[in-house]
């Protein structure tokens, strides 16, 4: 297997960076190759202060079919085997929440299984109108508990437990009012929506949003009280920085801030 043609990096005005899974003859499975290529560029874009936005797309007709159900069955001889894949697959989907930068699922085609998972672990969602989302493990025997981890996190139990009883499909404009998908456009307009929302993001401050992302994932795990005290500190944290100052400054002065990064 070429490793390096699985998954593809493009770097736009070393800003904006693509990771595209390029293994479209197979639906781009999420194979243990390609998770461990997966963790790898991710600690690369965690180490560049560069890369503002991350954004994960796919080739072919499929955005991801989930785990490789044939490398699945073969691992299952060793109980070790199929931990590795599950345990290396759970710690990249949390390296995306993890992830200083912001990172948009851009959706076209089929995500399912451990593909909706990865969808669900992406700060922001947009797919196109064709696009379908399911989590089918039950339709073989092997409900999909860890996909629904992530994909919990995001819409309401009874929409979750809906999908993983069916095991059907969703279409784009269901997984939107499902509130897994923030915005469904064409086909043709996809790209120029990924972009437009990629450079509003980089227009900002880098380091409020690094203090907010952290923040936000941290917060929602917590009883409200406490999320309240959490994030107390957090904006007195946040009040203390320079470009904190400086929007503030180019408010009140009716003009753009300069943010330090």
């Amino acid at each position: 297997m070429n490793k390096k043609k699985i998954l593809k990096t493009e770097v736009i005005d070393n800003k904006i960076c693509y990771f595209i899974l390029n293994n479209p003859d197979k639906r781009n499975p999420l194979s243990l190759c390609l998770i461990e290529l997966l963790q790898n560029e991710l600690d690369k874009v965690a180490k560049n202060r560069n890369i503002k936005v991350l954004i994960i797309k796919s080739s072919g007709p499929s955005f991801c079919s989930g785990h490789d159900l044939k490398e699945v069955n073969n691992f299952s001889k060793s109980q070790l085997k199929l931990q590795e894949l599950f345990n290396k697959c759970s710690k990249m989907m949390l390296s995306i929440r993890k992830l200083n930068q912001p990172v948009i699922a851009c959706v076209d085609g089929v995500a399912s299984a451990a593909g909706c998972q990865l969808v669900a672990s992406c700060d922001l969602v947009i797919a196109t109108k064709n696009s379908k989302f399911q989590t089918p493990g039950v339709n073989i025997g092997l409900f999909c508990s860890t996909p629904m981890v992530a994909i919990s996190r995001k819409i309401a139990p009874k929409d979750m437990m809906y999908m993983l009883l069916s095991g059907e499909t969703i279409k784009a404009e269901q997984a939107k009012d499902f509130k897994l998908v923030n915005k469904v456009v064409s086909k043709s307009l996809l790209e120029k929506e990924i972009l437009k929302i990629a450079k509003h993001i980089c227009s900002k401050s880098t380091e409020s949003i690094v203090i907010g992302k952290q923040a936000f994932y941290n917060q929602l795990e917590m009883p409200i009280e406490d999320a309240y005290k959490y994030t107390s500190k957090i904006m007195a944290k946040n009040m203390k920085s320079f470009d904190a100052k400086e929007g503030i400054s180019a408010f009140i002065e009716k003009r753009s801030p300069v943010w330090k990064d």
